[in-house]
């Protein structure tokens, strides 16, 4: 009896009636950085409409990815078989009339916990900076065996702080830098504090741009971070790696 007086404590769970016709129900279900993934449900004559009001799609976007088009296609390979649909306006939905309304929300729950699953194999695995440093690294030995590559070289910066970038290779400071918002402007500041002390003014950087994700808004942001570095992209830096021991 306790339990279920208070299962919507325990499984975090609860409902809130927005409009006459349309209630929130928030739920412990979240994406991979931990923003909450809503559910609305509106009642619409004798049908209910479950849907996410654009939620999804605004969480990509928020990561960083274009979303145009075929770009979309992961959602939908994950969304369309559990019969739920993503609209031309960007929300994620699924109509049931009321007798079918608990079937539609397993559906729903589905799609989600799909969705949610392809974002931890996919963005929460290729923009993970940490993996991306490592793979860098091993590009870098791959490419020419026989040089030196330094890990975690220190620099100071105008402001007086000390920073570490992700190697120094054949002359080059190295940082690797994913096409997100926060990973570009957290590099753009410490490249432009060390950039800034005159002992560092003829230090050459190397930024790599993740690109295998997201390739247009990748080059969008190497544009950004070109102004205080060379930018290489990942992709040719593999390609590159493959090559074995060329010149520049």
């Amino acid at each position: 009896m306790m339990i279920c007086k208070e299962l919507t404590k325990f499984l975090g769970i609860s409902c809130h009636q927005l409009t006459e016709d349309v209630a929130l129900v928030d739920t412990a279900f979240a994406f991979n950085d931990g923003e909450s993934i809503p559910l609305f449900i509106e009642k619409i004559g004798p049908h209910f409409r479950l849907f996410d009001d654009g939620c999804t799609l605004m969480h990509f976007l928020g990561r960083g990815m274009t979303l145009d088009g075929h770009k979309v296609k992961f959602i939908k390979s994950v969304a369309e078989p559990n019969d739920v649909n993503l609209t031309p306006e960007g929300e994620l939905e699924i109509w049931a009339q009321a007798s079918e309304t608990p079937k539609a929300f397993a559906k729903y729950l589905s799609t989600i916990i799909g969705i949610v699953d392809w974002e931890s194999k996919h963005l929460g695995v290729s923009t993970d900076i940490s993996i991306l440093v490592e793979e860098i690294g091993m590009c870098l030995r791959a490419w020419k065996p026989g040089l030196n590559i330094v890990h975690e070289p220190e620099y100071v910066g105008i402001s007086g702080q000390r920073f570490k970038l992700d190697y120094f290779f054949d002359g080059f400071a190295v940082v690797g830098v994913t096409p997100h918002h926060s990973s570009v402007g957290s590099a753009l500041r410490k490249l432009i504090d060390i950039k800034g002390k005159p002992e560092n003014s003829d230090l050459q950087i190397v930024a790599v741009m993740d690109d295998r994700l997201d390739t247009e808004n990748a080059k969008k942001e190497s544009m950004v971070i070109a102004a205080v570095a060379n930018v290489w992209e990942m992709t040719k830096l593999q390609k590159q790696a493959r090559l074995g021991n060329t010149s520049n």
